[in-house]
């Protein structure tokens, strides 16, 4: 991560979805301000290999390919389907 993402030092609590019942720190882009991912900070078992990891959605990243020396939005990026979950 670079000097680009930064998080506020309040932490959210997840009401739905994968984080429900998490405690967790939202990451945001530094130019635009936009949500990137999140730091899990508290879980469940079920999500304790994600704590302390800086989470991001695929749809707010870059990628920068080295075989072709090209950027593309992860979301064209083809990432094995993994859930929060698993």
């Amino acid at each position: 991560v670079t000097s680009d993402v930064t998080w506020e030092d309040s932490l959210l609590v997840g009401l739905e979805g994968a984080l429900l019942g998490c405690a967790y720190y939202l990451l945001f882009c530094r130019s635009c301000g936009s949500a990137v991912g999140f730091i899990l900070y508290s879980s469940g078992s079920d999500l304790a290999h994600l704590r302390d990891l800086f989470c991001f959605f695929k749809d707010s990243i870059m990628c920068y390919l080295l075989k072709n020396q090209i950027i593309i939005e992860a979301s064209k990026v083809n990432f094995p389907a993994v859930t929060l979950n698993e």
